[in-house]
């Protein structure tokens, strides 16, 4: 085959930079951390877990679909996950009878902007969503993706953010915080202003880093402004690739409707076992001395200042005075309360279990602690 010529060959601008970090086995990009404990809830599921007759336990969740068993599966996990979270996350379900088993948070977060679109436009309204500046990317390109104007806000100036909305706009975050791996200090008083100021739009609030930090922490899920809760296991779990989710609202989702029946009933099983057998927070207690130690492991090889954030998988830290070429790339958030944010993953996998982390060879690792 002919090689393609160069015009219409195209280069990472910040290859270099992402080369650098590689050698250091952390990343920009935020990736699940499959632990010891994730293979071993896989294993327990694929074998019908201690106690059930081998597979035959596993291959029974597929069989008879007549009967419709398989129908309610996951208002079962639904159940497991209110439990499990409920030192953290607190709402009344019955608040929220709408409940959708989804592909990790972002089949959930993207039904959920596309279906404001459709019903602002029936409205003739003119749909606006709003984040932070450095929240999850997925809520700019699943509005990109459905027309739906983005407007960010520094977060530092959360009081003139909420001014700025629309009676009946959307305003998507995340809690744990995906700009920085920190639980946000001012999430509640944010939750009143919008209520008194705005009572009409809603919160979209986005979970997934519940179950990635280790302290004690509340997140007030049942306030009046929140309209729909998005959930994932993808990143406290180690399970992304098997698509673990869910979505809980005050509203019906017809999108959604049809995951009633369409839903992956083996990443549903891998859920509910996991969170059976590890409270939310147990992992990251645990693993914190290792994302203690690779944080300054990563700060002498890559000469930055970071601390370990509250979610397991991150260090974050404030930038120099004078950014370094790797601080700006790093850097998250708005003016003001900028940070540098890197993923650990990749680097805490390996000082778990070596045999985690084929492609990082012991000898390089060796290297990168000196």
């Amino acid at each position: 085959m002919e090689a393609p010529s160069e015009e219409f060959m195209v280069s990472d601008p910040h290859q270099e930079l992402n080369d650098q970090l590689s050698r250091a086995s952390v990343s920009k990009i935020v990736y699940s951390l499959v632990m010891p404990e994730t293979e071993s809830v896989i294993d327990s599921v694929f074998d019908g877990e201690p106690g059930c007759q081998g597979r035959e336990a596993f291959h029974d969740l597929f069989r008879e679909a007549w009967t419709q068993k398989q129908d309610a599966v996951h208002e079962s996990f639904f159940a497991v996950w209110k439990q499990w979270s409920e030192l953290i996350v607190d709402f009344d379900a019955a608040e929220f009878p709408f409940v959708y088993p989804t592909g990790g948070a972002s089949e959930a977060i993207r039904e959920a902007i596309h279906a404001y679109g459709v019903d602002a436009r029936r409205r003739a309204d003119v749909p606006k969503i709003h984040v932070f500046d450095g929240e999850y990317e997925g809520f700019h390109a699943y509005a990109d993706a459905a027309g739906i104007e983005v407007q960010s806000h520094n977060r530092r100036d959360w009081p003139r953010a909420v001014e700025s909305m629309g009676n009946r706009d959307q305003f998507y975050l995340s809690q744990p915080s995906a700009i920085d791996g920190m639980v946000w200090e001012n999430y509640e008083a944010f939750l009143g202003l919008m209520q008194d100021r705005r009572p009409e739009a809603q919160l979209m609030l986005d979970l997934t880093y519940v179950g990635c930090v280790g302290k004690e922490f509340r997140v007030n899920a049942g306030h009046p402004a929140v309209a729909a809760i998005f959930f994932s296991l993808s990143k406290p779990a180690g399970v992304y690739y098997h698509r673990v989710g869910g979505m809980w609202s005050r509203r019906a989702y017809p999108g959604l409707f049809g995951n009633k029946w369409f839903k992956n009933l083996t990443s549903l099983r891998i859920g509910t076992v996991f969170m059976q057998r590890h409270a939310a927070g147990e992992l990251p207690r645990k693993y914190r001395p290792i994302q203690e130690r690779v944080t300054r492991e990563v700060n002498r090889q890559l000469d930055l200042s970071l601390e370990p954030a509250d979610v397991m998988l991150l260090a974050t830290g404030r930038p120099s005075s004078k950014h370094s070429p790797l601080q700006q790339f790093l850097l998250r958030g708005s003016e003001g309360e900028r940070r540098v944010r890197v993923c650990l993953t990749p680097r805490m996998a390996h000082a778990i279990d070596p045999a985690l982390t084929p492609t990082v060879s012991a000898r390089a690792y060796e290297r990168l602690d000196q």
